[in-house]
């Protein structure tokens, strides 16, 4: 009984469609049944109220229009004709509408059934034609309200009405067509997804019938074998039929290496040769003068079993690779071995997919050992940062307290250099781990040959190479990067070292930008998408790169530069890593003898590049006592930054952990927080989101010797500020404290 009220109503609603229709014309027809029979139902009721109060022309029109609704109705389900009933019941209810607004109805209130219109025309036709039917009906009812003031037949409103009349009725119309827009872009989305869906399902079922196809010619394919060594055993009178049915190449040799019988397929794979009867098996399909070796049928010649081997095809033949099996012909009252037959088959193309997965396998080793290295490159980084930030930090206070003509300045700068010296190789050890790009400012690559080609480490460089010959091609209008200075300095001073170093004797190299847009994207050492890039090229007329060699120039430590003078090995894993960082792409062409053209593509930005911060004097550092908490777990950490932020007149207070920090933090205030990302138990993040439960407008910057990316935004996302790196300067620290105080709390 239920299911039958259930199909009656669905039958009712949906004129009679079944429910796989499509969604969209159901939707509609739907939506049209209800507006007509709710509407139907209104009408007689508000017509029966109008009759009572003796409005006799209101009430007359309702039950018209009752009628005509019924009508619309029956004809909607008889034709299906969504679109004409559609469009007559729109206008007919507009039309209906109007009059109610025209004529008043009861107490001057019938115009409030208005508003419902462009829910009804919009859902109903569509943005385009519901909104054309919205705003016509707006605007015969501003006609109205016009002509109201001249005719006495028409309903009379008061202004203030009608502003919020036409203020009602367009938060309506914009609210029903941001639902039915939205509701057709979701609908678009879908049926994109499902169509996406669909074609995934069919290419699953595509390949599992494929799989299914391959599966069942392997199962044919090892009894058909089975078969034939059974009809060989059987009887020799057989062997011409069975061998000529076979597909792959079958030759029987005599105990000499003779030929005794070839089949079609071994005719075909060489046609050059004429008859193969009599000739020896050697000279005949390997242009040999001796047995191959390994030679499988001398194998089962002296074991009297199946023997099978890879043996490679003679060059320029059709066939690059067989694989043989041998099979003894023994004879059945002797048991003496009277032949062998050869079973050989093209496995040109197996053992180029044999080829392809070892490759595949050699560079997920690559991946593996570069992962391991990192891992490992990236933990050592983080404690030689630690240990570093007293070589860099203290040689610095000391020397704003040495005076100019002491004996000790020359140690404490040597001191102080050799510990950025160090810094740079930790920072190469962070690329390496690839945990090490965090800037991401906009940079012109003009601007990082230059300063690089303007710098002592070239001059060095080219100190070294006197007779190299150095040609600069830097397009003008080149355009911006984003990107970390340093690392992308890193690279060029690498490139143009390599570059410096494969001329011993003397050459050319070439370093040239320009603008390069890529209209399709490209696989072939990487993967490079379609746009804008700002093309690096360093070149040289140098030694060349080997083929061997150049698998494995990317790998971390190794080199074949002067150790010592040039190179540590990290050189192009460096580069390597820093490229990959920056979404970018590298290509390396080279001959031996010829030179090395290395290409390197980073996606262009249309970002402007801001100026260059300039060195700032100690008292523009200083600050005004600002209350400033110092989160870290290394003791020495703590003591330095002590040092560092009293000189520059801050009120410093320390503590050893997350934990501790956040104890201190509900007894105390602090203007400004300086965390470590890694510490033991709670580590910066976890820190400071207790921080903020406790003060929401809690600043606070990052200090690390590690970067971990995701963890490192997260935490700038929740209010943190900028984030440095140790071992930090004195003018990065103050840098870095006065821009986060500097800033407004939210």
């Amino acid at each position: 009984m239920i299911d039958k009220l259930k199909q009656f109503v669905w039958n009712a609603a949906s004129s009679d469609l079944p429910p796989n229709h499509d969604i969209e014309v159901l939707r509609k027809i739907v939506l049209l049944n209800l507006v007509l029979v709710l509407g139907s139902i209104f009408l007689v009721l508000l017509g029966t109220v109008a009759f009572i109060q003796e409005d006799y022309v209101l009430g007359i029109f309702d039950l018209g229009i009752f009628f005509f609704l019924i009508w619309l109705f029956r004809y909607l389900k008889k034709t299906k004709k969504l679109d004409i009933v559609g469009i007559i019941g729109t206008v007919s209810m507009g039309s209906f509408y109007l009059f109610l607004v025209a004529y008043g109805g009861v107490d001057e209130t019938a115009y409030v059934w208005a508003f419902t219109y462009p829910l009804i025309a919009l859902f109903l036709l569509g943005t385009r034609m519901g909104s054309l039917m919205s705003f016509i009906l707006l605007g015969l009812v501003g006609c109205v309200f016009i002509l109201s003031y001249r005719l006495d037949v028409l309903a009379s409103y008061s202004p203030s009405l009608m502003i919020r009349f036409f203020a009602a009725y367009i938060t309506i119309f914009l609210i029903a067509y941001i639902m039915e827009k939205v509701r057709v872009i979701v609908q678009e989305r879908l049926s994109s997804k499902n169509l996406e869906l669909e074609w995934a399902l069919g290419e699953v079922r595509q390949k599992t019938i494929q799989l299914a196809e391959l599966n069942e010619g392997l199962h044919q394919e090892n009894a058909y074998r089975k078969r034939v060594e059974k009809a060989l055993r059987d009887s020799e009178s057989f062997l011409d039929d069975i061998i000529e049915s076979i597909q792959d190449g079958i030759s029987v040799l005599n105990p000499d290496l003779t030929i005794r019988h070839a089949n079609s397929v071994m005719q075909k794979w060489y046609t050059n040769k004429g008859s193969f009867i009599g000739e020896k098996c050697f000279v005949c399909y390997q242009n040999g003068d001796r047995p191959c070796i390994p030679c499988p049928v001398l194998r089962s010649l002296e074991s009297g079993k199946t023997e099978r081997d890879i043996i490679p095809g003679v060059p320029g033949s059709m066939v690059e690779w067989f694989e043989v099996f041998s099979f003894p012909i023994t004879d059945k009252e002797s048991g003496e071995i009277t032949g062998v037959v050869e079973f050989i088959r093209d496995i040109t193309s197996h053992r180029k997919v044999e080829n392809e997965k070892k490759q595949l396998e050699a560079k997920l080793q690559r991946a593996q050992k570069m992962e391991a290295i990192g891992t490992l490159a990236g933990g050592v980084a983080h404690d030689l940062n630690n240990v570093l930030s007293g070589i860099v930090s203290y040689p610095e206070l000391l020397l704003m307290q040495v005076p100019e003509d002491s004996p000790m300045r020359k140690p404490l700068v040597t001191i102080r250099e050799s510990g950025k010296k160090a810094a740079a190789i930790v920072q190469d050890l962070l690329t390496l781990a690839r945990r090490g790009v965090a800037i991401s400012d906009v940079v012109n690559l003009n601007d990082i040959v230059t300063d690089y080609f303007n710098s002592p480490e070239y001059a060095t460089l080219i100190s070294y190479h006197p007779h190299l010959t150095v040609v600069t091609d830097l397009h003008e209008d080149l355009m911006n990067i984003l990107g970390s200075p340093v690392h992308l300095s890193k690279v060029v001073m690498n490139l143009v070292s390599n570059a410096a170093e494969a001329a011993p004797d003397g050459g050319q190299m070439i370093i040239s930008t320009e603008n390069h847009y890529v209209d399709q994207p490209l696989e072939t050492n990487g993967h490079l998408e379609e746009g804008d890039y700002v093309l690096l090229t360093v070149s040289d007329t140098g030694v060349g790169i080997a083929p061997e060699e150049r698998e494995r120039i990317f790998e971390p430590f190794y080199t074949k530069k002067v150790m010592g003078r040039s190179g540590t090995g990290l050189g192009m894993a460096v580069v390597w890593g820093t490229v990959k960082d920056h979404k970018g792409y590298i290509d390396i062409q080279s001959r031996v003898g010829q030179g090395t053209t290395v290409s390197i593509y980073l996606p262009a930005t249309r970002l402007q590049a801001g100026h260059r911060a300039s060195t700032l004097s100690i008292d523009e550092l200083k600050g005004d006592g600002e209350s400033i908490l110092v989160v870290d777990d290394v003791k020495e950490q703590r003591e330095i930054a002590t040092d560092l932020l009293e000189l520059l007149g801050y009120t410093v207070a320390t503590v050893a952990s997350g934990e501790e920090a956040v104890a201190y933090m509900k007894n105390n205030t602090s203007d400004l927080l300086i965390l470590d990302m890694i510490m033991d138990g709670m580590d910066g993040l976890d820190t400071y989101e207790q921080i903020l439960a406790i003060h929401p407008d809690q600043k606070a910057i990052i200090a690390s010797g590690y970067s971990e990316t995701n963890r490192v935004t997260r935490i700038q996302r929740l209010g943190a500020g900028t984030y440095i790196r140790k071992p930090y300067t004195l003018e990065k620290i103050a840098v870095a404290i006065q821009r986060e105080l500097a800033k407004k709390s939210v």
